[in-house]
């Protein structure tokens, strides 16, 4: 698997099982009908000391922004990159 960095507003897909916040119940009531599984990447946020580790998306449809770890994101063919190609993005702050 290649891997390759992540930049705001690059289009993702992902698993909604792979959602961290807000959790299942609340993400549920925010669903709207027009609900689509991609979304662009707002932010990218560290954990600790790796930098990058979270993408905060927003998702048409879902009236909150996901927060969704990075190595469970895939580009879709609108960022100009191939799709289905996994990122990963686990670098230590030095």
């Amino acid at each position: 698997m290649e891997s390759m960095s992540l930049q705001p507003g690059e289009n993702v897909r992902f698993a909604l099982g792979k959602v961290i916040c807000p959790g299942l119940d609340e993400l549920c009531e925010q669903i709207g009908s027009d609900l689509e599984i991609e979304g662009q990447v707002v932010f990218l946020s560290d954990y600790g000391k790796l930098r990058g580790y979270f993408a905060i998306v927003q998702v048409k449809g879902i009236y909150v922004p996901l927060i969704v770890p990075v190595e469970n994101l895939q580009l879709t063919e609108r960022s100009g990159r191939a799709a289905k190609r996994m990122i990963s993005k686990n670098k230590l702050v030095g």
